[in-house]
Protein backbone atom coordinates (compact mmCIF):
# COMPACT_ATOMS: atom_id res chain seq x y z
CA UNK A 1 0.00 0.00 0.00
CA UNK A 2 1.49 3.56 -0.46
CA UNK A 3 2.23 6.11 1.98
CA UNK A 4 0.86 9.30 1.74
CA UNK A 5 2.64 11.82 -0.40
CA UNK A 6 4.16 13.66 1.49
CA UNK A 7 8.10 13.55 1.07
CA UNK A 8 7.70 16.43 -2.27
CA UNK A 9 7.01 16.36 -6.07
CA UNK A 10 9.20 14.74 -8.53
CA UNK A 11 9.13 15.97 -12.35
CA UNK A 12 9.22 12.94 -13.76
CA UNK A 13 10.45 13.62 -17.86
CA UNK A 14 11.18 10.36 -19.65
CA UNK A 15 9.17 9.14 -22.76
CA UNK A 16 5.64 8.37 -22.56
CA UNK A 17 5.71 4.51 -21.25
CA UNK A 18 8.91 4.67 -20.06
CA UNK A 19 10.23 4.14 -16.31
CA UNK A 20 6.95 2.79 -15.12
CA UNK A 21 9.17 1.25 -12.06
CA UNK A 22 10.44 4.26 -10.91
CA UNK A 23 7.48 6.30 -10.86
CA UNK A 24 6.03 3.19 -8.56
CA UNK A 25 8.81 3.07 -6.65
CA UNK A 26 8.60 6.56 -5.77
CA UNK A 27 5.11 6.56 -5.20
CA UNK A 28 5.16 4.04 -3.06
CA UNK A 29 7.62 5.48 -0.71
CA UNK A 30 5.61 8.82 -0.80
CA UNK A 31 6.71 10.92 -3.78
CA UNK A 32 4.47 12.53 -6.12
CA UNK A 33 5.26 12.37 -9.08
CA UNK A 34 4.39 14.33 -12.17
CA UNK A 35 4.57 13.26 -15.58
CA UNK A 36 5.40 15.55 -18.35
CA UNK A 37 8.02 13.76 -21.28
CA UNK A 38 10.25 16.91 -22.91
CA UNK A 39 10.87 14.44 -25.41
CA UNK A 40 8.96 11.98 -27.77
CA UNK A 41 10.45 8.93 -29.80
CA UNK A 42 9.69 8.57 -33.21
CA UNK A 43 10.39 5.08 -34.74
CA UNK A 44 11.58 5.19 -38.72
CA UNK A 45 8.41 3.29 -39.25
CA UNK A 46 7.73 4.72 -43.19
CA UNK A 47 8.35 2.04 -46.25
CA UNK A 48 10.67 3.40 -48.57
CA UNK A 49 12.02 6.02 -46.62
CA UNK A 50 16.02 5.82 -47.04
CA UNK A 51 16.18 5.30 -43.19
CA UNK A 52 13.84 2.49 -43.21
CA UNK A 53 15.55 1.02 -46.27
CA UNK A 54 18.95 1.43 -44.33
CA UNK A 55 17.52 -0.29 -40.87
CA UNK A 56 16.25 -3.01 -43.26
CA UNK A 57 19.62 -3.52 -44.84
CA UNK A 58 21.47 -3.68 -42.03
CA UNK A 59 19.39 -6.05 -40.01
CA UNK A 60 19.33 -8.51 -43.15
CA UNK A 61 23.08 -8.38 -42.42
CA UNK A 62 23.50 -8.62 -39.32
CA UNK A 63 25.22 -12.12 -39.43
CA UNK A 64 28.37 -9.72 -41.22
CA UNK A 65 29.00 -8.00 -37.56
CA UNK A 66 31.00 -9.40 -35.18
CA UNK A 67 29.76 -6.96 -32.19
CA UNK A 68 26.44 -5.16 -32.25
CA UNK A 69 25.91 -2.81 -29.48
CA UNK A 70 22.73 -0.58 -28.20
CA UNK A 71 23.01 2.26 -26.42
CA UNK A 72 19.09 3.18 -25.41
CA UNK A 73 16.44 0.99 -24.52
CA UNK A 74 14.65 2.71 -27.38
CA UNK A 75 17.09 0.97 -29.84
CA UNK A 76 17.00 -2.06 -28.21
CA UNK A 77 13.13 -2.50 -28.71
CA UNK A 78 13.13 -1.41 -31.73
CA UNK A 79 15.96 -3.39 -32.99
CA UNK A 80 14.31 -6.30 -31.37
CA UNK A 81 11.45 -5.98 -33.28
CA UNK A 82 13.12 -5.54 -36.28
CA UNK A 83 15.03 -8.89 -35.49
CA UNK A 84 12.36 -10.63 -34.76
CA UNK A 85 10.87 -10.01 -38.17
CA UNK A 86 13.74 -11.12 -40.24
CA UNK A 87 15.22 -13.67 -38.19
CA UNK A 88 13.37 -16.81 -37.39
CA UNK A 89 16.70 -18.05 -36.18
CA UNK A 90 19.50 -15.91 -34.27
CA UNK A 91 22.95 -15.69 -36.27
CA UNK A 92 24.99 -16.95 -34.63
CA UNK A 93 29.15 -15.82 -33.29
CA UNK A 94 27.83 -12.10 -32.53
CA UNK A 95 28.85 -10.87 -29.16
CA UNK A 96 25.79 -8.31 -27.90
CA UNK A 97 26.63 -5.39 -25.92
CA UNK A 98 24.75 -2.96 -24.29
CA UNK A 99 24.85 1.07 -22.35
CA UNK A 100 22.87 -0.43 -19.34
CA UNK A 101 20.75 -3.71 -17.97
CA UNK A 102 17.37 -1.29 -19.31
CA UNK A 103 19.53 -1.67 -22.67
CA UNK A 104 19.79 -5.25 -22.37
CA UNK A 105 16.40 -6.00 -21.00
CA UNK A 106 14.66 -6.05 -24.40
CA UNK A 107 16.89 -8.79 -26.16
CA UNK A 108 15.53 -11.33 -23.17
CA UNK A 109 12.86 -11.97 -25.59
CA UNK A 110 15.62 -13.59 -28.09
CA UNK A 111 17.30 -15.58 -25.41
CA UNK A 112 20.12 -13.30 -26.41
CA UNK A 113 22.72 -12.82 -23.74
CA UNK A 114 24.06 -8.79 -23.35
CA UNK A 115 27.11 -7.87 -21.84
CA UNK A 116 26.58 -4.95 -19.54
CA UNK A 117 29.44 -2.67 -18.25
CA UNK A 118 29.26 -1.73 -14.58
CA UNK A 119 29.22 2.24 -15.13
CA UNK A 120 26.26 2.45 -17.55
CA UNK A 121 27.65 4.83 -19.94
CA UNK A 122 29.39 4.93 -23.32
CA UNK A 123 32.62 5.10 -21.14
CA UNK A 124 31.72 2.18 -19.36
CA UNK A 125 31.44 0.28 -22.41
CA UNK A 126 34.87 1.00 -23.57
CA UNK A 127 36.72 -0.40 -20.44
CA UNK A 128 35.11 -3.53 -21.04
CA UNK A 129 38.41 -6.29 -21.60
CA UNK A 130 36.79 -8.01 -24.82
CA UNK A 131 35.93 -4.42 -26.53
CA UNK A 132 39.80 -3.62 -26.44
CA UNK A 133 41.79 -4.87 -29.04
CA UNK A 134 38.97 -4.71 -32.36
CA UNK A 135 41.36 -5.10 -34.98
CA UNK A 136 39.85 -5.85 -38.22
CA UNK A 137 35.98 -6.33 -35.63
CA UNK A 138 32.55 -5.22 -37.75
CA UNK A 139 30.73 -3.15 -34.82
CA UNK A 140 27.00 -2.43 -35.21
CA UNK A 141 25.75 0.70 -32.97
CA UNK A 142 22.11 0.62 -32.56
CA UNK A 143 20.89 4.32 -31.46
CA UNK A 144 18.75 6.97 -32.27
CA UNK A 145 19.42 9.75 -34.70
CA UNK A 146 22.60 11.54 -34.00
CA UNK A 147 24.16 11.55 -30.47
CA UNK A 148 27.16 11.07 -29.42
CA UNK A 149 30.52 9.85 -31.27
CA UNK A 150 32.59 9.22 -28.63
CA UNK A 151 31.70 5.30 -28.77
CA UNK A 152 32.52 5.06 -32.53
CA UNK A 153 35.66 6.96 -32.53
CA UNK A 154 37.07 4.77 -29.95
CA UNK A 155 36.75 1.46 -31.34
CA UNK A 156 37.36 2.75 -35.14
CA UNK A 157 40.76 4.05 -33.03
CA UNK A 158 41.05 0.20 -31.90
CA UNK A 159 40.84 -1.06 -35.64
CA UNK A 160 37.21 -1.36 -35.93
CA UNK A 161 34.78 -0.68 -38.62
CA UNK A 162 32.14 0.51 -37.37
CA UNK A 163 28.28 1.17 -38.62
CA UNK A 164 24.69 3.07 -37.09
CA UNK A 165 21.60 1.74 -37.37
CA UNK A 166 19.70 4.32 -36.84
CA UNK A 167 16.41 3.34 -35.43
CA UNK A 168 14.42 6.11 -34.20
CA UNK A 169 14.51 10.10 -33.91
CA UNK A 170 13.77 12.14 -30.53
CA UNK A 171 11.69 15.07 -31.01
CA UNK A 172 11.07 18.01 -28.66
CA UNK A 173 7.61 17.69 -26.85
CA UNK A 174 6.02 21.32 -27.54
CA UNK A 175 4.67 23.34 -24.95
CA UNK A 176 3.01 26.99 -25.44
CA UNK A 177 5.03 29.58 -23.64
CA UNK A 178 5.38 29.96 -20.92
CA UNK A 179 3.26 26.65 -19.24
CA UNK A 180 6.25 24.82 -18.23
CA UNK A 181 7.94 27.27 -16.05
CA UNK A 182 3.95 27.65 -14.92
CA UNK A 183 3.97 24.33 -14.07
CA UNK A 184 7.09 23.78 -12.08
CA UNK A 185 5.69 26.86 -9.65
CA UNK A 186 1.56 25.64 -9.71
CA UNK A 187 2.44 22.46 -8.42
CA UNK A 188 5.54 23.35 -6.00
CA UNK A 189 8.23 20.92 -8.21
CA UNK A 190 11.36 20.72 -6.47
CA UNK A 191 12.99 17.91 -8.26
CA UNK A 192 13.22 16.56 -11.83
CA UNK A 193 14.65 13.90 -13.49
CA UNK A 194 17.17 14.36 -15.96
CA UNK A 195 18.21 11.75 -18.45
CA UNK A 196 19.81 13.23 -21.12
CA UNK A 197 21.80 16.44 -22.30
CA UNK A 198 18.40 16.75 -24.56
CA UNK A 199 16.32 16.66 -22.15
CA UNK A 200 18.32 19.35 -20.12
CA UNK A 201 18.23 21.91 -23.25
CA UNK A 202 14.76 21.53 -23.35
CA UNK A 203 14.19 21.77 -19.90
CA UNK A 204 15.86 25.03 -20.18
CA UNK A 205 14.71 26.49 -23.12
CA UNK A 206 11.06 26.44 -21.69
CA UNK A 207 12.12 27.96 -18.33
CA UNK A 208 14.52 30.61 -19.87
CA UNK A 209 16.59 32.54 -17.49
CA UNK A 210 14.22 32.45 -14.63
CA UNK A 211 16.76 31.81 -11.43
CA UNK A 212 14.23 30.47 -8.99
CA UNK A 213 13.30 27.63 -11.38
CA UNK A 214 17.08 27.28 -12.23
CA UNK A 215 17.26 26.34 -8.72
CA UNK A 216 15.59 23.12 -9.08
CA UNK A 217 17.21 20.11 -8.04
CA UNK A 218 18.22 18.06 -10.78
CA UNK A 219 18.71 14.33 -10.83
CA UNK A 220 20.94 12.64 -13.25
CA UNK A 221 22.42 9.82 -14.30
CA UNK A 222 26.30 10.42 -15.23
CA UNK A 223 28.71 13.60 -14.46
CA UNK A 224 28.55 14.43 -18.36
CA UNK A 225 24.58 14.93 -17.73
CA UNK A 226 25.32 17.28 -14.88
CA UNK A 227 28.07 19.65 -16.67
CA UNK A 228 25.17 19.92 -19.08
CA UNK A 229 22.82 21.21 -16.68
CA UNK A 230 25.60 23.40 -14.97
CA UNK A 231 26.54 24.89 -18.56
CA UNK A 232 22.92 25.99 -19.20
CA UNK A 233 22.89 27.89 -16.24
CA UNK A 234 21.21 25.05 -13.44
CA UNK A 235 22.67 25.40 -10.06
CA UNK A 236 22.26 21.66 -8.70
CA UNK A 237 22.31 18.75 -10.62
CA UNK A 238 23.17 15.85 -8.61
CA UNK A 239 24.25 12.48 -10.01
CA UNK A 240 22.74 9.29 -8.91
CA UNK A 241 24.12 6.52 -11.51
CA UNK A 242 22.58 4.04 -12.73
CA UNK A 243 18.53 4.73 -12.65
CA UNK A 244 17.29 1.73 -10.39
CA UNK A 245 14.47 2.72 -7.97
CA UNK A 246 17.03 2.16 -4.60
CA UNK A 247 19.66 4.87 -6.35
CA UNK A 248 17.19 7.32 -7.51
CA UNK A 249 15.09 6.99 -3.77
CA UNK A 250 18.45 7.74 -2.21
CA UNK A 251 19.22 10.44 -3.98
CA UNK A 252 15.77 11.99 -3.09
CA UNK A 253 16.26 11.65 0.64
CA UNK A 254 19.94 13.45 0.35
CA UNK A 255 18.52 16.22 -1.22
CA UNK A 256 15.42 16.45 0.47
CA UNK A 257 17.70 16.14 3.82
CA UNK A 258 19.74 18.88 3.05
CA UNK A 259 17.08 21.13 2.15
CA UNK A 260 16.13 20.71 6.10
Amino acid sequence: MAQANSQGTVLFTRPQGQGEELVSALEDNGWKCIRQPLLKIHPFHTEHSQAYISIKQQILNLCDFDVVISVSSNASTLAVDWIDQYWPQMPLGINWYAVGPSSAAPFKKLGIEVATPLKNHSEGLLTLPDLQDMNLKKVLILRGKGGRELLADTLKSRGASVQYAELYERQAVPFENGELAKLLRQRQIHYALITSGEMAQQLAKEIGQDSALLNIHLIVPSERIAKIAKTLGFNRPYVCGHLKPENLLASLNILKAKNH
